[in-house]
């Protein structure tokens, strides 16, 4: 593959450098977005529900971009801590992710977490349109499935047809098991998006396609 780069000097990233971009859930549920690449990530909601720890101004969420793959992904600390006797709780996050150019044909995920005397699932369903039509994609995690892919029975990670807006909610559910209490915890969870064609692989294309134009018009200016 041909890749083009740029020094530091001239003040550009290089193409495949990691770039990211980030703020805090409580801000973003107030109107905010992330943009990276070609994603627009918009419409940030949460609802949580019996939890010991979880603090939205403390959850940070970040978009990357990396080798033409986007990822977003949520850091802080998400627990039920039970101290005796049994116990649930749950947590839902939903956005919007927008490509704006092309289209989105597969979804993964992947998080952090531990538990003792507990439960954990993490379920993740990509919706059709802003305000969430057909599903077009799904994945669950548990303890001991930490990532996808690869996909489980009854995960539905390709999306097709491709799609160029998604209504996403990811849904933690929490359970205590033990009458002697236990804990669960989540210190990480991340999305990714996969596009057809890349935005690094059209960006290269359109490079590409600048330099041959220049190498052109040069023989044909020697010509003259």
């Amino acid at each position: 593959m041909l890749v083009f780069g740029f020094t530091s000097a001239m003040g550009v990233t290089p193409l495949f450098a990691q770039v990211t971009n980030s703020g805090t859930l409580a801000n973003l549920a107030n109107g905010g977005t992330l943009s990276i690449d070609d994603k627009t990530f918009s419409g940030f909601s949460y609802i949580p529900s019996g939890l010991t720890s979880f603090d939205p101004n403390q959850i940070i969420v970040t978009a990357t971009e990396n080798g033409g793959i986007d990822y977003l992904t949520w850091s802080g600390n998400i627990s039920l801590v039970s101290g005796g006797g049994i116990g649930t709780a749950n947590l839902l996050l939903n956005y919007i992710v927008t490509a704006n150019a092309g289209t989105i044909n597969m979804i993964d995920q992947a998080y952090t977490g531990s538990a003792i005397n507990g439960l954990l699932a993490v379920d993740e369903t990509a919706a059709i349109g802003a305000f969430g039509g057909p599903v077009a994609g799904y994945s669950h995690l548990q303890i001991g499935d930490f990532s996808d892919p690869p996909p489980e029975a009854g995960d539905i990670l390709n999306i097709v047809p491709p799609e160029t807006v998604l209504y996403v909610t990811k849904d933690l559910a929490f359970a205590v098991t033990s009458e002697g209490g236990g804990f669960i915890t989540i210190s990480q969870v991340t999305q990714s998006f996969h596009q057809v064609p890349e935005p690094s692989a059209m960006l290269l294309g359109s490079l590409g396609g600048g330099l041959l134009l220049f190498l052109r018009l040069r023989r044909q200016a020697r010509r003259d």
